[in-house]
C-alpha cells in the first residue's frame, strides 16, 4: 500500500540547523536544481527491455524512483534490520504518492534507522496499535460486557440489564462516542448522556443508568481486561448519584383489598399461561416475576410439597413450601398440558421455552383490572402499579396477621443478613409453610369479598 503524507506514522519532520555553512548552502542549491520533480518523473521514460532502473533523488539520501514498464516506485535503498546488505522498500507507487510525500517518508525512515529501529517494523507496529485502537471503540467494548453478563453471579436482572443498556447507553441518537476509541471517552460525555436520560424525564431509569454505567466502567478495568483496552484509568469512577443530581425513589405502591379482588378476577379471565401464573405470584408468597417464570416441572416436589430454587443473586436454594391450593393449581395446569410439554410450566412454546416479554401481558392484565375494579366500586381512584408491588402486598398481610418478621421475610424470598447469615442456617421450612397457610386462606377471603382486609375479622356478605 501507498504510504501517504496524511499517514499517522509519519512523525514531525525536524528542521534544518539555523546556521549552516556557505559551502553546505552552495551544495544543497545545487542538489535542488537537479532534484526530482513530480514533472520530472511523469517524464521519465520507460524501459527499453523488460530491465528496471533507479533514479536517485540527489536532495534525500536512499530515496530512488524505480522505474518499471507499467508502474514508477518511489524506493528507499538502506540496510533494515539486521540485514547484511542493502535491500530497496516500497515507498509508495507515483502519482498515487508525490515526490514531497516520498521525501518526508524517507526522512522518517533514514531518522528511525540511525536510531537503530526498523522502519517497517515500526510501521506494522504502529498500524496495529492503531488498529487495536479504532476496535476497542466504546461500543464494542459494550457489547463485550453484554456478552458477559449472564456470567455474573448476580444476574437475576441480566435480560432487562441488556434492553436498558441498548435502549439508553448504546442508543446512536443520544450517544454520540460510541465509535470512539474507550481510552478517548471522556468524564463530561458520560455525564451529559446519563442526565440526557434524566431530564427526558426518566429519573428511574437514569439512575438504573448510571448503576449500569458504574458496572460496565469496573468491569472493563478488571486487571485481566484493562489492557487489553488499553485503558489506564476509569473516567466513571469519581461521577456520584448527587452530581448528576439522581435520587433513589422508594416504592411504596402495593394493593388494597378492593384492588386484590380486581387483580384475582382479572387473572381468572386471562386465560394459560399467563392467568394462572398471576395467581400463583401471590399464592407462592409474592415470588418475582422471573423465579416464576422460568419455573421448571423438575423443581417442584409433590411428595415433600417443596419449590426448590437456585437462586442466582447469592448462589444458594430457596426452598418455598407449596400450600394445599397451590398444588391444585399445579396439578390443574400439569392436567391440562400436552404430553409432550417441556420442562418450562408457563410458556408458550410447548415448554420448550419460559414466557418473557411481560409488556403486552401487562398490559392486558392492567386494562381487565381496571375494568373489575370499576365494577367493585365505580368510585375508585385508578393507581398505576407493577407486579413486584404484590411482594409488598405479601410482605404487609403477613406482619397484618401476627407473622415473626424473620419468618415472613423467608416467605418473601429475603435470606438473613450480615452476622444472622453466617450463624443462622435454620430454613424455617414449617414456619414459612405455616405461614403462607394462613396467608392464603385469608388471600382467598379477601378477592372472595368474604373479609374485608388481612387485618380486622370482620365479614362481608356474599351477594
Amino acid at each position: 500500500m501507498p504510504v501517504l503524507s496524511s499517514s499517522p506514522l509519519l512523525e514531525p519532520l525536524q528542521p534544518p540547523d539555523a546556521v549552516q555553512s556557505r559551502p553546505r548552502k552552495r551544495r544543497k542549491s545545487m542538489k535542488r536544481a537537479n532534484a526530482l520533480t513530480d514533472e520530472r518523473i511523469e517524464a521519465l521514460p520507460a524501459p527499453a527491455k523488460g530491465d528496471r532502473y533507479d533514479v536517485p533523488d540527489p536532495v534525500t539520501a536512499n530515496l530512488r524512483v524505480r522505474v518499471g514498464r507499467r508502474k514508477k516506485m518511489f524506493v528507499l535503498s538502506a540496510r533494515f534490520g539486521d540485514a547484511k546488505h542493502s535491500k530497496r522498500q516500497i515507498i509508495g507507487e507515483f502519482p498515487e504518492i508525490g515526490i514531497e510525500d516520498a521525501r518526508a517518508v524517507a526522512e522518517l525512515w533514514n531518522r528511525q534507522l540511525r536510531h537503530g529501529l526498523d522502519p517497517i517494523e515500526e510501521r506494522i507496529r504502529r498500524m496495529r496499535e492503531e488498529g487495536l485502537r479504532k476496535r476497542r471503540t466504546f461500543v464494542s467494548v459494550m457489547e463485550d460486557f453484554i456478552a458477559d453478563l449472564p456470567n455474573r453471579d448476580s444476574n437475576r436482572h441480566v435480560d432487562h440489564d441488556i434492553r436498558q443498556i441498548r435502549r439508553d447507553l448504546l442508543n446512536p441518537e443520544t450517544n454520540k462516542f460510541l465509535q470512539d476509541p474507550i481510552v478517548d471517552v471522556r468524564t463530561s460525555q458520560l455525564g451529559q448522556l446519563i442526565a440526557s436520560i434524566r431530564d427526558r424525564p426518566a429519573p428511574t431509569q437514569a439512575l438504573k443508568a448510571y448503576s449500569l454505567m458504574r458496572g460496565f466502567w469496573e468491569w472493563a478495568m478488571a486487571p485481566e481486561r484493562r489492557e487489553d483496552y488499553g485503558l489506564t484509568a476509569n473516567p466513571f469512577a469519581d461521577v456520584t448519584r448527587k452530581q448528576l443530581k439522581l435520587k433513589k425513589r422508594t416504592r411504596k405502591r402495593s394493593l388494597s383489598a378492593k384492588e386484590l379482588r380486581a387483580y384475582w378476577a382479572a387473572t381468572e379471565e386471562t386465560p394459560y399461561p399467563y392467568g394462572p401464573y398471576y395467581r400463583l405470584v401471590l399464592l407462592l408468597g409474592g415470588r418475582r416475576k422471573n423465579e416464576l417464570a422460568k419455573a421448571k416441572w423438575s423443581e417442584f416436589d409433590m411428595r415433600t410439597r417443596i419449590w426448590t430454587i437456585e437462586d442466582s443473586k447469592t448462589g444458594m436454594k430457596i426452598l418455598v413450601p407449596l400450600t394445599k391450593v397451590a398444588i391444585r393449581l399445579l396439578e390443574e395446569l400439569r392436567a391440562n398440558q400436552h404430553p409432550n410439554h417441556g420442562q418450562f410450566i408457563f410458556s408458550t412454546t410447548l415448554g420448550l421455552k419460559p414466557i418473557n416479554g411481560f409488556g403486552k401481558a401487562m398490559a392486558a392484565l392492567r386494562k381487565k383490572f381496571v375494568k373489575k375494579l370499576l365494577e367493585i366500586d365505580p368510585a375508585a381512584e385508578i393507581e398505576d402499579w407493577i407486579l413486584h408491588d404484590t411482594r409488598r402486598v405479601v410482605r404487609t398481610a403477613l406482619a397484618a396477621l401476627g407473622v415473626r418478621g424473620e419468618v415472613a421475610e423467608r416467605v418473601i424470598g429475603h435470606g438473613p443478613e450480615g452476622i444472622e447469615a453466617v450463624y443462622n442456617q435454620w430454613e424455617y421450612l414449617n414456619q414459612t409453610r405455616e405461614a403462607l397457610t394462613l396467608f392464603t386462606e385469608r388471600l382467598l377471603d379477601v378477592v372472595n369479598g368474604r373479609a374485608a382486609d388481612f387485618v380486622t375479622d370482620t365479614f362481608e356478605d356474599d351477594e
